[in-house]
């Protein structure tokens, strides 16, 4: 798959004006494990990107005495590193909780749709932390609430966009259905680490 010259980009944007239909496109086009990868590692990269406006903006505003520099290196070691693997992982997971409920398609389709939904997001996800950074700065109750509204949101970008992607590789009807599903799955996830996490 080949960012350069090929439309990569503004089909990310017109991505937005029908989820469903823009995966079936990348599924057409059928990219090998590389180009999938290749995918993955982008939509990583703008995740880091998208940590750096909210680094600046808290240690200029909480520790403007201390560099940012190891900062930065931790996050790009842990979301170039450690985020892909999380992914792989997810989208496995992904794919059987699809297959109970009577997927057949390939375990191939469920991390393609997880790759290229994370692709999508990226104006989401740069949009967010450029927001997140001026809401550090307000400070007080006020920039709280709007970062809590703006995880929010992103929550919810999240589970549409993920959702419509899942639902079109693994050939489901209802997009909605899949993202309710996936909500589920994961609020059921973090209650019982919060569940074992309060276990004396």
């Amino acid at each position: 798959m080949s960012f350069l010259g090929s439309g990569f980009l503004p089909e990310i944007i017109t991505a937005y004006g029908g989820l469903r239909a823009s995966m079936r496109k990348q599924l057409d086009k059928n990219p090998g494990e590389e180009g999938l990868l290749a995918l993955l590692v982008f939509g990583c990269f703008v995740v880091f990107l998208s940590f750096l406006p909210r680094l600046f903006a808290t240690d200029l505003s909480q520790r403007p005495d201390q560099s940012i520099a190891a900062g930065i290196i931790m996050w790009f070691f842990v979301v170039m590193f450690f985020l892909p693997l999380l992914m792989y992982g997810i989208a496995w997971a992904s794919h059987f909780v699809a297959k109970a409920f009577g997927a057949t398609s390939s375990n191939k389709n469920a991390r393609h749709a997880l790759f290229w939904g994370l692709a999508v997001l990226s104006p989401v996800l740069i949009a967010k932390a450029m927001l997140s950074s001026v809401f550090i700065q307000i400070g007080g109750d006020l920039g709280h609430n709007f970062l809590s509204a703006l995880n929010i949101i992103l929550a919810l970008a999240i589970l549409r966009i993920w959702g419509a992607m899942l639902a079109e590789a693994k050939e489901f009807h209802s997009e909605w259905r899949v993202s309710g599903m996936i909500f589920v799955v994961f609020a059921g996830i973090l209650l019982i680490i919060r569940l074992g996490a309060q276990t004396p």
